[in-house]
């Protein structure tokens, strides 16, 4: 009887002891941190009653995107220009053919190379011309037709400058000439000098001369039709494959602007200045290009900083940053002993200017905590970053308490330090990009464009129900070259 007794006395103590067990998980808030821990409890399953995931709310999200500026430094070879005009203006470059308006017949060839010379905002440079002409005489009853022949250097200048409607504005003068061969007509089958007379022609037809060469500049060089083209051609996208993937920009120019043509050491120098919106697209399918603008007047700057500074707007999902944090922490234990728990999912979402960082845990807690955020770029690194990592305790919440007690710190250090989500490879696909699609090209013939990207920083990160919204604002330099 007495060892009956005993052991119903030992079954109502395990059942007992079973009882407040069962009775302190389903009232975990009401014992007192201390007591919950003196209890030997397996595991604490978590649901919404225990702890409450943080509302899931988004601002709205509001981009304009930001004008770029690309500044590009043009240097154009003046022996090029020379060899240029020297092919262009070639044998025969006047011809006055029709004797009855004037009494005169003129022929011009240009009979050595022109030489070049930029000083400032001024073209010098010689022509080597050969003269012949024939010149009616009115002897009163008659006339009589006589030849001319003669070499002569001429020494012009020809100021330029642009409209805003992108023509050269030239206006060019004769400075100075020299004889070469003095000029002779021939008189009774002899050749007398005539220099007087000459000189006379030359200064009659001084202001053809100039007409017929600011006329060639122009024509030569149809500076509206090529800043057309390229002002069209900007807003074409530009695709190329970087890292395995296509990419895509789509410009929209909204301005274009120079400095002044100068000239020195034997370059002609000027600084080309666009300002544009640029979109950044990854995939397969051309994107398209916006509405596109005919070239706008032009704007003339007194310099310009010789950077790019290009905007552009890039996506960090959810789908990527749980694959990098899963990476980070999955199987990770914190805690010690009895009271550790093991990292088994993570998930993010948005709640405002707050990043919410869910993890599935299982060991003396089994359910979801959750911790709150905010997303920060790390230059150093070029990478996107959490800092300030919290869980917002509950005072009334005995589990927030344990969870506070044996976990914060240690989750808070984990992800503050190692969780990132690198940028670096999006930085080198635009700068792959640059590489293959812009710099180290020749545009044109003899025209070859230069450059790099250097830095990239983040303007702004957003929050928003598909991931972070980061826009970049990448650095660097251009340079156009003519020679």
């Amino acid at each position: 009887m007495q060892k009956l007794l005993s052991i119903i006395i030992l079954a109502f103590c395990i059942l007992q002891s079973t009882y407040a067990r069962k009775e302190v998980v389903d009232d975990i808030n009401d014992l007192p941190l201390d007591t919950l821990l003196s209890v030997k409890v397996d595991s604490i399953e978590i649901d919404s009653t225990t702890i409450e995931a943080p509302e899931e709310v988004y601002d709205k999200f509001y981009y304009i995107p930001r004008t770029s500026t690309i500044h590009i430094p043009m240097s154009i070879n003046i022996p090029l220009i020379e060899r240029r005009l020297n092919e262009t203006f070639n044998g025969l470059i006047y011809n006055d053919s029709i004797i009855e308006d004037d009494g005169l017949k003129l022929k011009a060839w240009k009979n050595r190379n022109i030489k070049l010379k930029y000083q400032a905002d001024t073209l010098f440079y010689t022509i080597p011309v050969k003269i012949w002409a024939e010149k009616r005489f009115d002897l009163g009853i008659t006339t009589t037709d006589k030849e001319l022949n003669a070499e002569i250097e001429i020494d012009f200048q020809t100021t330029i400058n642009f409209s805003k409607d992108w023509k050269l504005l030239t206006h060019t003068t004769i400075l100075d000439y020299r004889w070469l061969s003095k000029p002779t007509i021939k008189i009774l089958g002899m050749n007398m000098s005539i220099s007087f007379l000459a000189d006379q022609l030359i200064a009659s037809y001084r202001s053809d001369f100039n007409q017929e060469i600011d006329k060639a500049l122009n024509e030569q060089i149809p500076l509206a039709d090529y800043m057309a083209e390229i002002w069209m051609s900007l807003q074409e996208p530009i695709s190329t494959n970087a890292s395995g993937y296509q990419i895509w920009i789509v410009a929209s120019p909204e301005n274009i602007y120079c400095t002044p043509l100068l000239g020195d050491l034997g370059k002609l120098t000027t600084t080309l200045g666009i300002k544009s919106k640029l979109d950044l697209f990854v995939g397969k399918q051309n994107p398209g290009s916006r509405r596109k603008t005919g070239l706008p007047p032009l704007k003339m700057y007194s310099n310009c900083i010789d950077t790019i500074d290009i905007g552009v707007l890039t996506d960090l999902p959810y789908e990527l940053m749980d694959s990098v944090a899963m990476d980070l922490l999955k199987g990770t234990t914190f805690g010690e002993g009895r009271h550790s728990i093991s990292v088994d999912t993570i998930f993010f979402y948005g709640k405002k200017d707050k990043l919410v960082i869910g993890l599935g845990v299982s060991g003396f807690i089994n359910g979801k905590i959750y911790l709150e955020s905010v997303p920060y770029f790390d230059k150093e690194n070029v990478s996107i970053k959490v800092k300030d990592v919290d869980y917002k305790l509950d005072t009334r919440n005995v589990l927030a308490k344990i969870v506070n007690l044996f976990y914060k710190k240690k989750l808070k250090e984990k992800l503050e330090s190692e969780f990132e989500l690198p940028l670096r490879t999006e930085f080198e696909m635009i700068k792959e990009f640059g590489r293959n699609s812009i710099f180290d090209t020749e545009i044109f013939p003899d025209v070859k464009i230069n450059g790099r990207l250097d830095n990239i920083n983040v303007d702004r990160i957003q929050i928003t129900p598909i991931g972070l919204k980061v826009s970049l604002d990448i650095n660097g330099k251009l340079r156009l070259s003519v020679d």
